[in-house]
């Protein structure tokens, strides 16, 4: 999972914009914890390791979210950069199979990633694409150089992807499109959550 420190000022910025920089982090903070929350949901045949930035913030990630297989720092470069990092690390460890999410889908659970894992075990990837026209779920059963290219924070990286994909000659999946949250509107289909903050 990919996160940034919870800092004032620093996080959902753009919700931000409309709800104020308290109310934003609050949200982040709900979100994040969340998706922690589903991912740890037993039987879980995975480990959660967390991607944490600014590099030296994994303290105050680990504060946050304390109860993950792991942390390290996401590294320096954009965030395709960054990820390529994190997959490589993932495979370099031994591990079969790596899928990425961040902290601004709710569906993101134990569920979804079990069956992101599960379409791992005969495809080469599997994406969870967004509303917005980004992706909320990457996930890859080998390497693959589908992380330089796309137009980052766009409304074409989902696309841009596909042809990544499609390029290396890859074999995906892809799982139900689902919302992340990056603007007030966004909040809609949260609202009615009983944990939703108030």
């Amino acid at each position: 999972m990919f996160a940034r420190a919870p800092e004032l000022g620093r996080v959902k910025t753009r919700l931000a914009r409309t709800v104020g920089d308290p109310r934003a982090l609050c949200l982040y903070q709900w979100l994040g914890e969340r998706v922690v929350r589903g991912l740890l949901a037993e039987p879980r045949g995975y480990d959660v390791q967390v991607a944490c930035t600014p590099d030296g913030a994994v303290e105050a990630v680990r504060r946050w979210l304390p109860h993950t297989d792991g942390l390290f720092p996401q590294g320096d470069g954009d965030l395709g950069a960054r990820m390529e990092h994190a997959v490589r690390r993932s495979f370099s460890l031994g591990y079969r199979a790596s899928v990425l999410v961040g902290t601004d889908c709710a569906a993101v659970d134990h569920g979804r990633v079990t069956e992101a894992l599960a379409a791992l075990r005969d495809h080469d990837a599997v994406l969870g694409p967004a509303r917005d026209g980004g992706y909320y779920l990457l996930g890859l059963s080998r390497p693959l150089a589908v992380f330089q290219g796309p137009a980052w924070s766009s409304a074409a990286v989902a696309e841009d992807t596909r042809a990544l994909l499609r390029c290396a000659g890859a074999r995906w999946a892809e799982l139900a499109t689902e919302t992340d949250v990056d603007t007030e509107a966004d909040l809609e289909g949260l609202r009615a959550l009983a944990d939703f903050p108030r």
